[in-house]
């Protein structure tokens, strides 16, 4: 295996008119380096960049050095990839590193993920997949894009063991916008234009809602995820905690129609859906395009979303929706949805993915939905088991 090389000299990325600064630093193999930077500044761009894959036209980079030419690289990108060649996880492993290397230690949680037919494994239990992938792999060098985001802390724990495993033999770069969150490794961080203080959006315009759930059952592959009941009036939120597999996006489904099940859900007005899954959106179409087709062409509803998306820093309206971050989809896919009159809103895995000074922006637009009689459903990948709580989760978690 080649000693890897990655140096960053007064380094600089350029997509359009935006460009970002990386901070001068040396990484070599083994071990992590950890580049850091808000919604928007770069990350997933500079790890294309790192592995080759930097095939964006209007993307150019300067000061960034990886040696050695040939080292053989591989991405984890932040939502799993859409195309898998095995059935199950076992068959995906062995066509992918062509039965080069055993599976990792002879973990409980990983022979389950492996055993599992692909189609019916959840968000992430996909993601881990990705992470084991890259371990057998064992490339020169490992670039992982926000590899801990939407999993629960025993499959976090786990994606720390193979990722930290892995560093011990290659070069592991992550790119987070969570400052002091992992363990040691060298930093690089991305700087860019600040989001500025003292954002003030427009007030949402959702409309008084409710839901009634009552023995609901939902049948994903062999798992039977079942709710009891859940009544919520106008103005009140749940969030549906449970580790990863557990059922949560299957449950958000049934409630938004688009999965089978039996029991009684009934809903007071339009609802909304933010997947966990930010690229199940066509990937021909611009951020316009979305909001557009969120809005319902409703011209206040349209302004309204492309202002307040500016303030939080998603600016290009012609931009392909499939080039944005995975936080700056989630924006671009919430936003309308908050002024365009929708009752129930469901959001899977919450504020994930989003930096934390969007995150006080989104929290403060989520409750004034709730004051204006809106209903609130979100997820999150924690517990033993599923469950509901009252409330939103605190955007500090």
């Amino acid at each position: 295996m080649a000693r890897a090389i990655i140096r960053f000299s007064n380094a600089e990325i350029h997509v359009g008119d935006h460009t970002a600064h990386i901070s001068n630093i040396i990484a070599e193999s083994p071990g992590i380096l950890y580049i850091i930077g808000p919604n928007g500044s770069g990350k997933t761009i500079l790890l294309k960049a790192i592995s080759g894959l930097d095939e964006i036209n209007d993307i150019s980079y300067t000061g960034i050095d990886v040696k050695p030419n040939n080292a053989r690289k591989w991405l984890v990108p932040q939502d799993p990839w859409l195309i898998t060649l095995g059935d199950t996880g076992y068959d995906e492993l062995w066509l992918i590193s062509h039965n080069n290397h055993s599976p990792p230690a002879n973990d409980q949680l990983v022979r389950r993920i492996l055993d599992k037919r692909i189609g019916y494994m959840s968000y992430g239990e996909r993601k881990i997949l990705e992470v084991i992938k890259a371990h057998n792999v064992m490339p020169d060098i490992a670039c992982f894009d926000e590899p801990y985001s939407g999993l629960d802390e025993k499959y976090v724990e786990l994606a720390k063991k193979l990722i930290e495993d892995l560093s011990k033999r290659t070069l592991v770069v992550i790119a987070t916008n969570k400052e002091n969150s992992y363990p040691e490794g060298r930093e690089a961080h991305i700087m860019v234009g600040q989001l500025k203080d003292g954002i003030d959006p427009p007030p949402p315009m959702g409309a008084s809602g409710g839901i009634v759930i009552e023995r609901l059952v939902v049948k994903r592959g062999r798992k039977r995820i079942e709710l009891e009941e859940l009544r919520l009036r106008s103005g009140e939120a749940v969030t549906i905690i449970g580790p990863n597999g557990s059922g949560k996006t299957s449950t958000l489904l049934a409630i938004a129609g688009a999965l089978k099940y039996k029991g009684r859900i009934e809903i007071k007005g339009r609802t909304g859906f933010v997947p966990d899954d930010t690229l199940l959106v066509s990937p021909g179409v611009t951020l316009r395009d979305v909001i557009e087709n969120l809005c319902r062409h409703g011209k206040e509803c349209i302004e309204q979303s492309f202002f307040t998306l500016k303030e939080l820093g998603v600016k290009d309206g012609e931009k392909p929706y499939v080039a944005l971050s995975d936080g700056q989809r989630r924006l671009t896919l919430l936003i309308p949805q908050l002024f365009s009159s929708r009752s129930v809103l469901l959001l899977d895995s919450w504020l994930e993915g989003i930096d934390s000074r969007r995150r006080r922006v989104i929290y403060d637009l989520i409750n004034q939905y709730l004051e204006g009689g809106g209903v609130v459903i979100t997820t999150l990948p924690r517990g033993e088991e599923l469950d509901v709580v009252e409330g939103l989760p605190s955007p500090y978690d």
